[in-house]
């Protein structure tokens, strides 16, 4: 896991996105910076730290927070190593994935990596689901199914949500990991038809871009006909 597979970007009128995708995961890793203050958030830190500190370093990013959607072992993979290499950013995730974490080493068995640790939390988003990236208001979301703890991080005012592995383009996470549930998963594809406007923009932890009325239109698990 050591290749900068691809990296690309855009902006809307407050936000930089970059992604990169790093190794043999293929998990999208975010830098959301503030185009204001710079200040950062890594989302999904899968892949190689070095390679993630390189580019932050190029950026110029200040990082106040490291965002998890879930903690399975391709989105932390990185995790450790950047919180060393950056004290000051908070760990946030939700409380209800620590079961997964407690079952990472079992997880790099069963894929034949280095088994990983995941930082201490320092925010917890069963208690502080909404928060600030420097002027960016960032609301998490739910979304249980893939994993327990599972979330969105929706920013309204820039049509933006990154979905981890909730939802992807033309498809959803699977539930098939211990902590999945199939039950759950059809409830928060449905929670997030009923909050996301089409015209928000949906960037997944796997994959391309896509959005939301494109998947109401076009992704069967979002079928409401389908689901109800």
């Amino acid at each position: 896991m050591d290749t900068l597979h691809f990296k690309d970007e855009f902006e809307t009128q407050n936000v930089r996105v970059v992604r990169h995708c790093i190794g043999s995961f293929g998990v999208n890793t975010y830098f959301m910076i503030s185009k204001k203050t710079r200040e950062t958030a890594v989302i999904d830190p899968g892949g190689v730290a070095d390679a993630l500190l390189a580019a932050l370093k190029d950026e110029k990013a200040q990082v106040s927070r490291i965002l998890f959607t879930h903690t399975h072992i391709d989105h932390i993979y990185a995790a450790d190593e950047l919180k060393r290499a950056l004290p000051g950013a908070r760990i946030t995730y939700h409380i209800k994935d620590q079961p997964v974490i407690e079952s990472l080493p079992d997880m790099c068995r069963m894929f034949g990596v280095p088994c990983r640790t995941m930082p201490p939390m320092d925010c917890d988003l069963a208690k502080e689901p909404e928060f600030s990236v420097g002027e960016l208001q960032v609301r998490s979301i739910l979304t249980p199914g893939h994993t327990p703890g599972g979330v969105c991080f929706y920013i309204a005012e820039e049509k933006l949500c990154f979905t981890g592995d909730t939802l992807f383009k033309g498809s959803v996470g699977r539930t098939d990991f211990e902590g999945g549930s199939g039950f759950e998963l059809r409830k928060s594809l449905l929670h997030l038809l009923d909050v996301l406007p089409d015209d928000v923009q949906i960037l997944p932890g796997h994959g391309k871009y896509t959005a939301m009325g494109r998947e109401k239109d076009s992704n069967f698990y979002l079928k409401v006909d389908k689901w109800r």
